[in-house]
């Protein structure tokens, strides 16, 4: 409920109408969506910057990249990065396994 509020600003009643996992989503959404507002605003600050410094026309000023400012991969938690590679590792293994049935020496 107070995660609903404070980050999605949805009322209690919004929030109790989903289910769990619709209301996962929204909030995995939620995080993708700021990091897409920040992204912007570093894009902007570039922009911002080259007509600050003059930079253009043949200028060779160096501008920093959206990346340099902003790195939305370095803000993934270190627990969701092993959960997300131990998820993949278990679904390889379960596609090995699927595709053991199967004899494809024949082909």
């Amino acid at each position: 409920m107070r995660h609903g509020w404070r980050y999605l600003r949805l009322k209690p009643a919004e929030v109790l109408e989903m289910t769990p996992r619709e209301f996962t989503i929204v909030c995995e959404e939620n995080v993708e969506r700021t990091h897409d507002e920040i992204e912007r605003a570093a894009l902007s600050a570039i922009f911002n910057a080259a007509s600050a410094n003059g930079v253009g026309n043949g200028k060779k000023k160096r501008l920093p990249k959206v990346t340099e400012l902003y790195d939305r991969t370095a803000n993934a938690t270190p627990a969701k990065k092993k959960a997300d590679a131990e998820h993949m590792m278990e679904q390889q293994r379960h596609t090995d396994e699927w595709l053991a049935q199967y004899d494809l020496s024949n082909l």
